[in-house]
């Protein structure tokens, strides 16, 4: 399991452009240099693909469709979710508990560019870096059917929109979970529970349509759901027209709200900041 490291010095050039770069190519390097933890995550991903295409195929025994939704709009769906899910949620997203533990935070936020600003720059370089783990389960779905292009290119636009605000999403929910490191320096355990609550409440797992009709209401009022389950339900068809506006400006409702809850959370964390190691 990686683990983000401190920037290069390149890191401490005052102009904001160079070290966010700086800290991005270095997060991406953390990745890539565990090469055996690299070839483990391309076989994982493979193996997953095909499970799910079984499991799904399974579930839906002789029946073409269920609820309106076809066994081929299902096994899609799960395996284009859980190749998303690998880079936009990996296990280890955020190193910020163990530079909190290690006393790094004191040089961390003195740095011209703010702590929040390190934080997302680390987690974009570390879904970069993940990239071609989801490539290659998306190749090897389509090699055993089990992935499609939709039939209008207009949709892969406005997925692709709403990928991208889901993706943004993702990453300050990350931020503000990371958090709970100065509060709490044992984080694993929320980090878990934070991990499998949201592949579920997103409709990574299960789509929302298959979900009890007083579950999927519940979920849609929470931001998780606009995080894979929006820009899925548009890739498949699920959502079409002014739907698609709609459920664009609601993730974008969200987006808003957690950069607001991130500065007002990170202002707070101020008070709470202990440098240990020195």
């Amino acid at each position: 399991m990686s683990t983000l490291i401190a920037p290069a010095p390149a890191a401490l050039d005052p102009r904001p452009g160079p070290a966010i770069g700086a800290y991005i190519r270095n997060a991406i390097r953390s990745v890539w240099m565990y090469r055996l933890d690299l070839l483990i995550s391309f076989a994982s991903q493979i193996i997953t693909v095909w499970l799910l295409k079984v499991v799904w195929t399974t579930v839906y025994g002789g029946a073409s469709s269920v609820n309106g939704i076809s066994r081929t709009q299902s096994v899609n769906y799960a395996v284009l979710a859980g190749c998303l899910q690998t880079a936009l949620m990996p296990w280890n997203f955020s190193s910020l508990a163990d530079r909190v533990r290690g006393g790094q935070i004191g040089i961390d936020i003195t740095r011209p560019l703010g702590l929040i600003g390190q934080c997302l720059a680390q987690n974009t370089g570390t879904l970069i870096a993940r990239l071609p783990i989801t490539m290659v389960g998306l190749v090897a779905a389509a090699l055993i059917g089990a992935f499609t292009l939709p039939p209008h290119g207009a949709t892969v636009i406005w997925f692709a929109l709403s990928l991208v605000l889901g993706v943004v999403l993702v990453m300050l929910m990350n931020l503000l979970m990371s958090f709970i490191t100065f509060w709490s320096l044992e984080v694993g355990g929320y980090m878990m529970l934070y991990r499998l609550g949201t592949a579920l409440a997103s409709g990574a797992l299960i789509p929302l349509w298959f979900m009890p009709g007083w579950l999927a209401g519940a979920l849609k009022w929470l931001p998780f759901q606009a995080q894979m389950f929006s820009p899925l339900s548009i890739y498949f068809g699920q959502v079409e027209g002014a739907g698609i506006v709609r459920a664009l400006s609601v993730q974008l409702f969200w987006v808003l709200l957690m950069i607001a809850l991130s500065w007002l959370v990170w202002k707070r964390a101020m008070h709470k900041v202990v440098v240990l190691g020195g």
